[in-house]
């Protein structure tokens, strides 16, 4: 299995697309940084009083205003009022301030390269004409395809992996090392919650993994479903967008209707317990795994099943 998944990560990176995807997630790294250096501006050393102007310039705002406006205005107070109890600094630029604010976001590109990369793997075989030479190996089929599932997930992994560190070192160069625990309040659903910058970004990337791992296996999926690259791809990357809509639409049938808890999409997006402990009422963490996992289960039998019985005749 070992020299199999070698060959497999040998085919992938002799390929100039697996070395672009990653040279692609780098540019956009550096390219956030950037941006994210103009819109912050330098930061202020005495924080405290421009955050109390600001708190007395909403308190005359609120003063004039009415209904939705006046609730908005005083949230706004609110939450400048909890930066000076808690001497949290809303203006505090470094590295880590980059990686949770910037770099996170970046996971939705690592995630549609790893869509494109795992929906091409199988059907690329096909329309190539190289399956009967991949499956005349003395090797099950069995073994032959779970060899390029591994590798791609080796691979998923390393595109993750290249945006962590490109964004430490971009980080690092444009915005100086920072303090790794420094307070942040992040948002969440439920409102903005208290929390260390540092372990808080590694937090949000151990349970976006989870997610990866699912959406790659439904791409994979699809790549031995069809034998056409072209429709794998768009497929892929259709139902990719598609989960990243219908999450939204899934937390308002919820309210209604029990089942819709237990579809996959709402929990395809596992972030959200780094802020806080349940979704969708009383939905917690080890619920949202145990129904990923039966997912997983059903598309990994789905896709071995129907490549023991395929018919590989070009």
């Amino acid at each position: 299995m070992i020299s199999l998944i070698r060959n497999e990560l040998m085919k992938m990176f002799q390929k100039k697309s697996s070395w672009i995807y990653m040279i692609i997630i780098v540019i956009a790294v550096i390219v956030g940084g950037i941006i994210y250096n103009k819109v912050t501006g330098e930061p202020q050393e005495n924080w405290q009083s421009g955050v109390k102007a600001e708190i007395a310039g909403l308190q005359q705002d609120a003063k004039a205003a009415k209904g939705e406006e006046k609730q908005f205005i005083n949230n706004q107070i609110e939450q400048n009022q909890k930066y000076l109890d808690e001497n949290v600094n809303p203006n505090a630029v470094s590295n880590w301030h980059f990686m949770n604010d910037v770099v996170y976001g970046m996971t939705t590109l690592v995630t549609l390269l790893a869509v494109i990369v795992c929906s091409a793997s199988v059907s690329s075989e096909f329309a190539d004409g190289t399956i009967k030479q991949l499956l005349i190996r003395p090797h099950q089929r069995w073994a032959i395809l779970l060899s390029k599932y591994l590798s791609l997930i080796i691979y998923s992994l390393i595109l993750v992996a290249t945006l962590i560190a490109a964004g430490y070192l971009v980080g690092l160069v444009t915005f100086g090392s920072g303090d790794f625990t420094a307070k942040i309040f992040d948002m969440a659903i439920e409102g903005n919650k208290e929390a260390e910058v540092g372990p808080q970004f590694f937090l949000k990337i151990a349970y976006y993994l989870p997610s990866l791992l699912i959406i790659t296996a439904i791409a994979f999926m699809l790549s031995t479903l069809f034998k056409s690259q072209a429709l794998a791809v768009g497929i892929g990357i259709f139902v990719l967008f598609l989960s990243s809509s219908l999450g939204g639409l899934i937390v308002v049938l919820a309210d209604k209707y029990e089942w819709a808890k237990y579809l996959i999409f709402p929990h395809l997006d596992l972030t959200v317990y780094a802020l806080q402990d349940k979704i969708l009422g009383d939905i917690t963490l080890p619920i949202s795994l145990t129904i990923l996992a039966v997912y997983y289960a059903i598309f990994m039998a789905l896709t071995f099943v129907f490549f023991q019985k395929r018919d590989i005749s070009i």
